[in-house]
């Protein structure tokens, strides 16, 4: 598969709110984009930032993304849902209880850990920008 390629996952309702509320929560509550930007490859916290509306906004649309994009995503709302140091954890704004967010998130994770997007995030926090 080509790095750049567009990839449609067909994820339920619930796995979409909690993409979106994993990535919502680094505008607020979460304070770790600093930290997190060269993990995503992004070169700034406002990059980072373009790229967490960007991602929301695909996401949201059920557009498809680079597999790059869906490790992105999830590894975001991995850490925000369960970090409270670089996440919102306690303050994670999904409105779901945690007995409906955590099968929804290994849900995510099975659907979208692959070889190809674990490299694609390694290569680019290898090159980022």
């Amino acid at each position: 598969m080509d790095p750049g390629e567009l990839v449609h996952v067909d994820l339920t309702d619930i796995e979409r709110r909690l993409l979106l509320a994993g990535l919502t929560e680094f505008g607020g509550p979460a304070a770790g984009a600093p930290a997190l930007a060269p993990l995503v490859g992004a070169v700034s916290t406002d990059a980072f930032y373009q790229l967490t509306e960007r991602l929301r906004v695909a996401i949201k649309n059920q557009a498809p993304l680079s597999d790059l994009d869906w490790a992105r995503a999830l590894v975001l709302t991995e850490i925000c849902w369960a970090s409270d140091i670089l996440g919102a954890a306690s303050e994670f704004g999904t409105n779901m209880p945690d007995s409906v967010a955590l099968p929804a998130l290994r849900s995510l994770q099975r659907k979208l850990v692959t070889g190809e997007r674990i490299r694609a995030l390694m290569d680019v926090r290898a090159n980022p920008g």
